[in-house]
């Protein structure tokens, strides 16, 4: 996506001229959120992204080899993003967003298995049998998986939470989880979910990935896929002041707090509050140390730990994938998705990628061609005709047990720097570093923004979070709550 000027984008009619000014830092999904958040509670938002298009780590670029619009990984959303769903519908391009009922699962030998529920069955008893008959796992594997599921139900919210200082490798060994079950269900799930290998992370987030997506409700596994590149989502963002290639050098301070921000070439623009969208190294570079040293949200940010993800665009003489995605059961690509209507271009995942980061590109390029053609029998003739890797050093943060302890919250705690807001997927927003937690964690950076502004505003504030898909009756009996 090009640099665009302001006012070719899509105005919102609900905001008076005499509106409280907000300056949003960073046009990712998070800032993105907080933007069309305020906007349609009537607050004037100017939206300021460094790079020449919005979407930050979910967004696109220019291949300048071939000139093709790329994304910089592939991102997808389940049935159970409710708040990202919301997003697309204020955006106007839902209906960009294709999916897909059946989850692909490839093994090493390349036999395929598909997981899918039984449209009408409420959850849990929509995959029922689908997990029944999952022939990946032995007799002995699907009863322990079982078991492992009916945990989960009964834990409900309140004890999934209280399992955040728990590793999942903890959870499963008490739970009596084979290791070869692990390898086959629990990794191709949680390690792209999560971003980190899931014996790993806390107990919370793993489980919670299990009982929004498919235990509670039916429609929580479903796969959505962009049917566009990402950059196109954004391309006519509903804010009427967005400026693109636009670098903030400073935040400005006052006794009573953060009043506006100065950019590179000099210009002041003053605000009522100012919310900082952009990844926490940033973060703390824009807070002098003595701001910094009074508003606990600052005081362990440098204790997170970023995880790299790897993403690799291939291109093929002939069609190497016929389903709209494949999960591995074994790697070194986790996932595998088609980009054109042949299955000749394909995009492959590798979350928590830190053993990739110093891989030569042409070595990793090998591999991946080799597990491709070793996958898929009509695929053993393909010839790998270039590729793209990319890979985010710093994707997400490790969502590792005890972890939420470190995360700031949005709004500026008691005696904290006041009007200085903050969002993205690293604050709290009760869930990992997803596009659904990034779009939360807007959404809750706009209602603490909107109510600290209340008199300003003139009306009450609101809340913006939509709220989970409800719990499904069989769930709910089985001890879900």
């Amino acid at each position: 996506m090009t640099a665009v000027a302001a006012e070719t984008f899509m105005a919102s009619p609900s905001r008076a001229d005499n509106a409280p000014r907000v300056i949003v830092v960073g046009g990712g999904l998070a800032g993105m959120a907080t933007a069309v958040a305020l906007e349609s509670a009537g607050v004037g938002v100017t939206l300021l992204e460094a790079r020449r298009g919005l979407g930050g780590r979910a967004s696109s670029f220019e291949d300048p080899q071939s000139g093709e619009t790329l994304d910089n990984c592939q991102h997808v959303l389940l049935g159970c993003c409710t708040n990202l769903l919301d997003f697309y519908r204020r955006l106007g391009v839902s209906h960009l967003i294709h999916y897909e009922r059946t989850v692909h699962f490839v093994g090493p030998d390349g036999r395929h298995y598909g997981l899918s529920g039984i449209r009408g069955l409420p959850a849990p008893l929509h995959l029922g049998p689908s997990m029944a008959g999952f022939a990946a796992l032995t007799l002995g594997e699907r009863v322990a998986v079982s078991r492992a599921m009916l945990a989960m139900l009964r834990l409900g919210k309140a004890g999934r939470l209280a399992l955040a200082d728990v590793s999942f490798g903890q959870w499963l060994d008490e739970h009596y989880q084979p290791p070869t079950l692990v390898e086959k269900l629990y990794d191709p799930i949680l390690v792209g979910s999560l971003n980190e290998q899931c014996r790993d992370a806390s107990a919370t987030y793993a489980i919670q990935v299990f009982q929004d997506a498919m235990l509670a409700h039916a429609s929580g596994y479903v796969i959505g896929l962009p049917a566009c590149p990402l950059g196109e989502l954004y391309a006519k963002f509903p804010c009427r002041d967005v400026r693109l290639g636009t670098r903030v050098s400073a935040i400005r301070f006052t006794d009573s707090g953060a009043s506006g921000v100065e950019l590179t070439g000099g210009e002041v623009l003053e605000a009522n509050a100012v919310v900082l969208a952009t990844n926490h190294h940033a973060v703390r570079r824009w807070v002098p140390d003595e701001l910094a040293r009074r508003d606990a949200r600052f005081a362990r940010l440098d204790e997170l730990e970023s995880v790299p993800i790897l993403g690799a665009h291939l291109w093929f003489d002939r069609p190497v994938l016929t389903d709209s995605h494949a999960a591995f059961l074994r790697g070194p690509l986790q996932w595998l998705f088609k980009k054109d209507a042949e299955g000749k271009a394909v995009h492959g995942v590798i979350s928590a990628a830190r053993e990739w980061v110093d891989v030569p590109r042409e070595e990793a390029l090998g591999r991946f061609e080799q597990q491709i053609r070793s996958v898929f029998p009509h695929a053993r003739d393909a010839k790998l005709l270039r590729g793209v890797t990319v890979i985010e050093k710093r994707a997400t943060f490790s969502p590792k047990p005890g972890v939420d302890r470190l995360r700031p919250a949005q709004a500026p705690p008691a005696g904290g720097i006041a009007n200085l807001f903050l969002a993205g997927d690293y604050t709290l927003s009760g869930w990992p570093a997803t596009m659904e937690g990034a779009v939360r964690s807007g959404y809750l950076a706009a209602e603490a923004v909107a109510h600290a502004l209340q008199s300003r505003i003139g009306k009450a504030s609101r809340s913006f979070l939509v709220p989970d898909l409800p719990v499904q009756w069989p769930a709910r009996l089985l001890g879900h709550g």
